[in-house]
């Protein structure tokens, strides 16, 4: 988890997963990056149970194994940074009998926005450069788009502009830096639609489970929840439910238990795989209760991995 401090509590979906588990009789332990260390092959922790979540209190901490926990849930917001890539490369060395959700290989392997490109024809017109020249041509023909740095969330770094902006160099300068070095930035269309709203579907175990309509703030395009967008009922298009079904297949083959998925205009925008949320919102405009299913989820990998642990130690002895 991101310290308690940093988090945003009305749209924070670990707490309600938490509650869940512990009313069902499961302990639940807080375990922040900086905490966990690597002594040879073993992973170690210095965290604390979660002792309740509102109001937010902890027991006192302990040092522990993570192999002696049946699941490990990585629940970290981006940037995907440098650190994030290297807390992967240490949860690599769990136990096979320790569920991880979602997986860390595939935490790495799936960028939440460029994933989205191997369904093309189902996205806006998209370039990914760090080609200035490429871009201002690309802001000729679409007259207005939307920047995207690569590793960041919840709006943060998005930037709409036209070749008109004064200050668009400027905006470019910092998209394709980051601390002096260059990056590779996205480039949208700009989808005029957004003014309907950004749909999220909330997909558990490559199932859509819940799903929501976000609409931006008056004289605002960010339809992100963390932006000032409110929540309303959404209803799915065919094509949305289709594609929906053919991304979560994809998912869950590659590890990712839970996943948020925007479709704007009817055109996918993001696959979100670090920590979706806007299950309270779900909750909130269905008087549903999510968090169930995530949790039966959740369970049912962890009694897979247990399952596959024994079977494999028969093979061995």
């Amino acid at each position: 988890m991101d310290p308690y401090h940093t988090l945003n509590l009305a749209t924070e979906t670990s707490l309600l997963c938490m509650d869940e588990l512990m009313q069902r009789g499961h302990q639940v332990f807080w375990l922040e990056q900086d905490k966990l260390s690597l002594r040879k092959d073993y992973l170690v922790g210095k965290g604390a149970r979660v002792v309740s979540t509102s109001p937010f209190k902890l027991s006192t901490q302990e040092t522990f194994g993570l192999d002696d926990m049946s699941a490990v849930v990585i629940r970290k917001d981006p940037p995907f940074d440098k650190l994030y890539l290297h807390l992967t490369y240490l949860l690599d060395f769990l136990a096979p009998s320790v569920a991880q959700i979602n997986s860390p290989r595939a935490l790495r392997n799936i960028n939440e926005k460029l994933f989205t490109l191997n369904w093309p024809h189902h996205c806006p017109d998209t370039l990914t450069t760090m080609d200035p020249d490429l871009l201002h041509d690309f802001i000729r023909e679409h007259h207005k788009v939307v920047l995207k740095p690569l590793d960041d969330c919840s709006g943060r770094g998005i930037s709409f502009v036209t070749l008109n902006d004064p200050g668009l160099e400027q905006t470019l300068h910092g998209l394709f830096s980051d601390k002096g070095m260059p990056r590779f930035v996205m480039a949208q269309e700009y989808l005029p639609q957004i003014s309907s709203g950004d749909k999220r579907i909330y997909l558990v175990n490559g199932a859509a489970v819940g799903w929501v309509n976000r609409i931006p703030a008056p004289g605002n395009d960010l339809a992100n929840i963390h932006q000032g967008a409110t929540c309303h009922v959404a209803e799915l298009t065919d094509s949305e439910r289709m594609l929906s079904w053919e991304i979560g297949a994809e998912l869950k083959q590659e590890g990712i238990i839970l996943a948020g998925l925007d479709f704007i205009g009817g055109y996918l925008t993001e696959i979100n795989v670090t920590s979706p949320s806007a299950v309270r919102q779900i909750n909130a405009v269905y008087n549903s209760q999510l968090e169930v299913q995530i949790v039966d989820a959740i369970l049912e990998v962890i009694e897979s991995s247990q399952t596959q642990n024994l079977l494999r130690q028969s093979v061995s002895g």
